[in-house]
């Protein structure tokens, strides 16, 4: 009975100890895999800085620039050249570029048109060349040919005209002289027109200042245009032949004072 009791004995302690080592093996392989599973979701959320892998996310600025040390400094000579390329477009734009690319209005460098004030009396002169002239009652002028008056000024009562056979007013005077005679200027002004009548043939108006206006008539070879200056004494032209208004009077040349428009008479303002 002895022996069949401490082998019914050894056989529960036998059984114990292999559940107790079963129940062990597994309490360890279930520690185990927390264990390495804790370990590895840890080493995958853990960067080492000191590593300059590719896929590193979180490389630190050190490694870039010792492994590459033209990188940053690449970046901002590009940043610089973009915008100096931006700002040269722009400036025809008048506006400026910064290196944040904000745009700023400027001034533009071109240069600007200012109104330069005229005096009144160059504008006057650039619509009237006659208003830089100046003549007045008190003033005299030359006779443009040396002769005989055979027409002489009459408005207010009637002269008589042989080759019309008519008596009637005379606006201007005819002063004889041979054809090819020279035609002096009487008074410094600038000339109007040239022109041709029926009556006076060839002629010629000098504006000479305040209203006063010369005329010659029964002109050849005329050596001025439209907007000449002539100065006093200076070659006008030559006296021709006379018109068929003027044939009994002979070659002459006509001359005639105008102030305002209103004809005066030539002969008073000659010098003596």
């Amino acid at each position: 009975m002895k022996d069949k009791g401490f082998k019914f004995n050894k056989e529960k302690v036998f059984s114990a100890i292999i559940t107790l080592g079963l129940i062990m093996t597994l309490g360890y392989g279930i520690y185990s895999v927390e264990t390495n599973t804790g370990k590895a979701e840890n080493e995958e959320n853990i960067v080492n800085l000191n590593e300059a892998q590719d896929n590193n996310v979180a490389i630190r600025t050190e490694d870039v620039t010792e492994e590459y040390p033209d990188v940053l400094d690449l970046r901002e000579a590009d940043s610089l050249e973009e915008a100096e390329a931006a700002n040269t477009g722009a400036k025809a734009e008048g506006l400026t570029i910064t290196q944040e690319t904000e745009y700023t209005e400027t001034e533009s460098s071109e240069p600007v048109e200012t109104e330069t004030e005229v005096p009144a009396a160059q504008t006057s002169a650039k619509s009237n060349p006659a208003a830089a002239y100046s003549f007045s009652e008190s003033d005299t002028i030359m006779k443009p040919v040396n002769g005989e008056i055979v027409l002489k000024y009459s408005m207010d009562t009637t002269i008589y005209f042989k080759t019309l056979g008519v008596y009637k007013c005379n606006p201007a005077i005819s002063i004889a002289a041979e054809a090819g005679t020279n035609v002096g200027v009487a008074a410094d002004g600038v000339v109007q027109s040239v022109s041709v009548s029926e009556e006076t043939g060839t002629t010629v108006s000098v504006a000479i200042g305040d209203g006063y206006v010369t005329t010659y008539g029964l002109l050849d070879d005329v050596v001025v245009k439209q907007g000449d200056t002539v100065v006093r004494g200076q070659l006008l032209g030559k006296v021709a032949q006379p018109t068929a208004y003027y044939t009994q009077e002979g070659a002459n040349l006509y001359f005639m004072l105008e102030k305002d428009g209103t004809p005066v008479d030539p002969a008073a303002y000659f010098e003596e």
